[in-house]
């Protein structure tokens, strides 16, 4: 470990924790614009960025690094951090960091995305999940730009792209003259082809099987296996 790191982690130390009330007062300032507050809620909480990053150590990149990209996701936290929906900060500060560092690690580590708008859905529907399971509720349109580096408009945007209707009478792939997308809902109510196509060879056979026997063999045939006739449709039923 180089003297650098060896005096932050000491300096870092110095700092004592805060209470949930403190946490909460510090917040309130905050909201108010009271910078004293902001810069004392991010040293109270760099030892909890420290013991973040300390878990990536042996990913092989700069600790340095790691510990700044701990850092940034900190300060995102302090500036969006409500102290009205009830949790403590730490909770809230965790999932920044984490989402911090990794988000550093897989741009170092030349993670190559397919460029365009499909991807990018992707990745917010992703984040929206993750921040979602960790503190049930949905992140907001704000939160999701920061956090992916794009701007707020354009997750407005893809996000109503995601739930633009289809005009079910439209051509698939905007091929004209072709199947449109009615054509591929399945009409439950519709006959099966199949099944009535052996149904009639099975009327069929019936049919054939009975013109051999005598009235009364054929009235015990009927009975025996529920065969009766519909009376709409001159074809025989099996029940």
């Amino acid at each position: 470990m180089s003297e650098t790191l060896k005096a932050y982690y000491g300096d870092v130390g110095s700092f004592k924790l805060l209470t949930k009330q403190q946490e909460k007062t510090l917040a309130q300032k905050i909201e108010k614009g009271d910078n004293q507050a902001r810069d004392l809620m991010i040293s109270s909480n760099l030892r909890l960025a420290l013991s973040i990053a300390n878990k990536y150590k042996q990913t092989g990149f700069p600790m340095e690094d790691i510990i700044q990209e701990a850092n940034i996701g900190l300060i995102k936290a302090v500036d969006r951090f409500d102290h009205k929906k009830g949790f403590r900060f730490s909770t809230y500060a965790c999932w920044w960091i984490r989402q911090s560092i990794r988000r550093y690690l897989a741009i170092q580590g030349h993670i190559k995305f397919p460029a365009g708008s499909r991807h990018m859905i992707w990745k917010i529907n992703n984040f929206r999940k993750e921040y979602e399971e960790e503190f049930n509720e949905m992140p907001s349109n704000s939160e999701v730009a920061d956090y992916l580096g794009i701007k707020e408009s354009q997750v407005e945007d893809l996000r109503t792209g995601m739930q633009w209707p289809i005009n079910i009478d439209s051509p698939v792939g905007g091929v004209e003259g072709g199947r449109t997308y009615a054509d591929m809902i399945e009409d439950e109510d519709s006959p099966n082809i199949d099944m009535e196509i052996d149904a009639k060879k099975m009327m069929s056979l019936i049919r054939e099987a009975f013109s051999s026997l005598k009235p009364q063999e054929e009235q015990v045939l009927r009975l025996r296996f529920g065969i009766t006739e519909d009376d709409n449709n001159p074809q025989y039923k099996v029940s």
